[in-house]
């Protein structure tokens, strides 16, 4: 539902107010999706993640750094999943993202093949971290105890 409200412009009072507090409770709501295996749910949070991205400031960074780390997630139905979103995102919000890159951006979300190996796939999301000036996500060590 709220993919459905953010798409049909019903919040577009807060996208020209850049770190509005509702915008950043939006992006919360989204929190879950970091431990889901549904994925129902997951393909819910990018749709949400996507029309999120019309807000500036801090959410829009925030959403492009999540977004980013979707495309290396375990299941490669997610990660074609995020591409093909954030590819749709990027013709629809043309003002995300520089100029300079975004024909760049647009052919390597499109060319790579997002349901291949995850080391390959972890370069080509590295270098869209690279172009979109978002920080590349660091691999989590988990602790033996």
């Amino acid at each position: 539902m709220l993919n459905q409200i953010l798409a049909n412009s019903c919040f577009e009072i807060f996208t020209t107010q850049e770190n509005h507090p509702f915008c950043l409770d939006l992006l919360n709501l989204c929190k879950e999706f970091r431990k889901a295996k549904d994925i129902s749910k997951l393909r819910a949070c990018i749709a949400v993640l996507c029309g999120l991205i019309q807000f500036q400031g801090d959410v829009r960074k925030k959403v492009l750094s999540q977004l980013l780390m979707l495309l290396c997630h375990s299941f490669p139905v997610i990660r074609k999943t995020t591409a093909s979103q954030m590819y749709e995102m990027l013709l629809t919000y043309d003002d995300v993202i520089e100029l300079e890159v975004l024909d760049d951006v647009m052919t390597l979300l499109s060319d790579t093949n997002w349901e291949g190996d995850l080391s390959t796939v972890r370069t080509q999301r590295n270098q869209l971290c690279d172009w979109l000036g978002v920080p590349r996500p660091q691999a989590v060590t988990k602790q033996v105890s």
